[in-house]
């Protein structure tokens, strides 16, 4: 009995350790693909991600997505001079909020919200996460 038990526990343990090296190196590409997507700066993250967004759902030829990705290149700096104002703005709310909020807390407590939003700027984004569930959109119909 034992002897027919053991070809089975073998092929069983190879069978496992088969899984977990592909979900390894699934893993392991899938983070060097998203470092190569997320790594440039981030105008050109943002042109990747919207080109490859309108490439899968409007199914863009080669061609189309060439000029779309020209398209956004030429009109990147205008985004940034346009948004400029209100990034400026932002930034003045922010630190008028944090004043005020800095009056309310005791000595500790500003220690740790100094420390709380020195963490949230260095996010992506300089937010907090996007609550769970699917983004905010018109009502179904």
């Amino acid at each position: 009995m034992k002897s027919r038990l053991l070809p089975a526990f073998v092929l069983a343990g190879v069978f496992v350790l088969g899984g977990v090296a592909g979900a390894g190196a699934m893993r392991a590409y899938m983070l060097q693909d998203l470092r190569s997507r997320f790594g440039g700066p981030p105008g050109e993250v943002r042109t990747h991600l919207r080109v490859e967004s309108m490439r899968r759902h409007l199914d863009l030829t080669a061609d189309q997505v060439t000029k779309v990705e020209d398209i956004f290149r030429d009109t990147d700096g205008e985004l940034d001079r346009t948004m400029k104002p209100c990034r400026d703005g932002l930034e003045a709310l922010h630190k008028s909020t944090d004043g005020r909020i800095l009056e309310v807390l005791d000595a500790s407590q500003r220690v740790r919200f100094q420390e709380f939003n020195e963490k949230r700027k260095r996010r992506p984004h300089g937010g907090f996460p996007p609550p769970p569930g699917p983004p905010p959109g018109p009502p179904p119909e």
